[in-house]
């Protein structure tokens, strides 16, 4: 650690403080507030798969890293037991599989918006019903909108305890690409949380 210390110390010592505040773009509000986002795109893949991808564009949420509102919210929506989305599509043959979320970082989340997608892998049968197919994923974020996060407090700390166990028994990561993530970190989070910050969840606030 001496060692590296110093050569990162001789390399990068050199280079100037500018003093000027981390750049923010959030006056950028609604990006995508455009009629075009507001549409059905078609794509034609290169193998042969059926997939349907529904995506909102929603204000930055990137300040909120400590409650990950959306992390929840792809918990919900991704979950496979008896009631959710992906098995009622499934009894109907109409799908195979269900996934939701937002990367945290990049193109899907900043300080201007974030993005939060629903995919579903559809079968055959549920390509010929795609509308229904979409009408059933909006239902249910409709209800969650409508229930509220209120009562699912325990969920959340259920999330909580089980990226709390990912994070302390996780594998040890090539070292290189672990620098690189704390670098990035290190300019999304205070340095309390720099280790922790783009996977632990520390508060629950319903409201958010």
């Amino acid at each position: 650690l001496d060692t590296l210390e110093k050569w990162v110390t001789e390399i990068f010592s050199e280079i100037p403080n500018n003093g000027l505040p981390k750049p923010s773009f959030g006056h950028l509000t609604q990006p995508f507030d455009t009629p075009e986002f507001h549409k059905l795109y078609r794509v034609v893949p290169i193998r042969k798969v059926h997939s349907l991808t529904i995506t909102w564009a929603l204000p930055p949420q990137e300040q909120y890293y400590r409650v990950k509102p959306l992390h929840y919210i792809s918990w919900l929506v991704g979950h496979e037991g008896k009631g959710s989305v992906l098995s009622f599509l499934r009894k109907k043959f109409w799908a195979l599989a269900l996934y939701g979320g937002n990367g945290e970082t990049g193109f899907e989340q900043n300080s201007t918006y974030s993005i939060f997608s629903i995919s579903v892998t559809l079968t055959d049968e549920g390509y010929k019903h795609f509308y229904e197919v979409a009408h059933v994923v909006f239902q249910y974020v409709k209800m969650l909108q409508k229930r509220g996060p209120d009562k699912r407090q325990v969920i959340w700390e259920e999330i909580q305890k089980i990226e709390a166990n990912e994070f302390r028994y996780q594998e040890q990561t090539d070292p290189l690409d672990y620098v690189e993530s704390l670098c990035e970190n290190m300019q999304l989070f205070p340095k309390e949380d720099f280790l922790t910050g783009d996977q632990l969840l520390f508060e629950y606030k319903p409201e958010v």
